[in-house]
């Protein structure tokens, strides 16, 4: 069998998202069964039925490939020619409480590369979607199993200074409390703060609408699917030190144009500027 292109693995991904959304839609308006798992976060049914199903489509696909899932963990060869990476519902704890911000979260990484990458928030009426070369898109309005196919191509702002950035976190009481508690000098100089976590934020910055994403807990499902989209939108996401491999404990996004500086002032090595006049509150 001749390897498949990225194209195909993005084909793929998106029907892995359309099955995915049939089984965590209904249990979002209809309720779900919530219990708590060892390490103390929240997990439901849906979240591991969706896995379910997103592996079984995977291995009768692609049975040489191997599947790395929030919920199972990892299964297949270790020297498998390419390995999903899933979330099933990343933002579980805004789903159990009828929040819409949360997504399924899809990955394919080969030759140590996320190839591609597909987050869907079917509660949000939203998809984003991109491809290694590629470009990334973005559809908002979801029809029917075709999904997201006819989206409009989506980029990182072109602002590039600390002062006039939009910055989005998820917790506060973690970015509070990380980074030495720099990250909070770096609120105060930014034009505008907002607490839209999870995947969201970063998909935020991947389309424009924000300039930085700060993500003080993350694993590998939590981040691959949204390396390809912020790449391919012009972005970057690493951690305080830059490196950009799913091996990272923590994530900053951004639009590129501020990276390095917000590294810098999360790192220590700079001042905060003073804000902009004008502030947005």
């Amino acid at each position: 069998m001749s390897e498949p292109g990225t194209r195909d693995l993005l084909a793929f991904a998106l029907e892995l998202a359309d099955a995915a959304d049939a089984v965590t839609v209904p249990a979002f308006y209809g309720g779900a069964e919530v219990r708590r798992k060892p390490d103390g976060s929240l997990v439901t049914e849906a979240d591991e039925a969706a896995e379910r199903e997103l592996r079984a489509l995977i291995s009768r696909r692609f049975p040489e490939h191997a599947v790395l899932g929030e919920e199972a963990g990892l299964g297949g060869a270790p020297d498998a020619p390419a390995r999903w990476i899933l979330d099933p519902i990343d933002g579980t704890h805004s789903f159990v409480r009828g929040v819409p911000v949360w997504g399924t979260l899809i990955a394919c990484e080969r030759r140590g590369v996320v190839e591609v990458g597909v987050a869907s928030s079917p509660a949000l009426g939203a998809r984003w979607w991109a491809g290694r070369g590629l470009g990334a898109y973005r559809s908002r309005a979801l029809q029917g199993r075709a999904g997201a196919r006819g989206g409009e191509r989506i980029r990182v702002s072109t602002v590039d200074r600390i002062e006039e950035t939009q910055v989005i976190y998820g917790s506060y009481r973690l970015v509070a409390g990380s980074w030495g508690g720099r990250a909070l000098g770096l609120l105060g100089a930014s034009w505008r703060q907002r607490g839209y976590g999870d995947c969201w934020g970063h998909l935020l910055v991947a389309e424009g609408s924000a300039e930085l994403m700060l993500d003080p807990e993350i694993s590998a499902w939590d981040i691959a699917a949204l390396l390809p989209i912020l790449e391919e939108a012009g972005g970057r996401l690493t951690d305080v030190d830059g490196r950009d491999d799913l091996g990272i404990s923590h994530a900053i996004s951004s639009n590129g144009l501020v990276h390095e500086t917000a590294l810098r002032l999360l790192r220590g090595e700079e001042r905060p500027p003073l804000p902009a006049p004008g502030r947005a509150t």
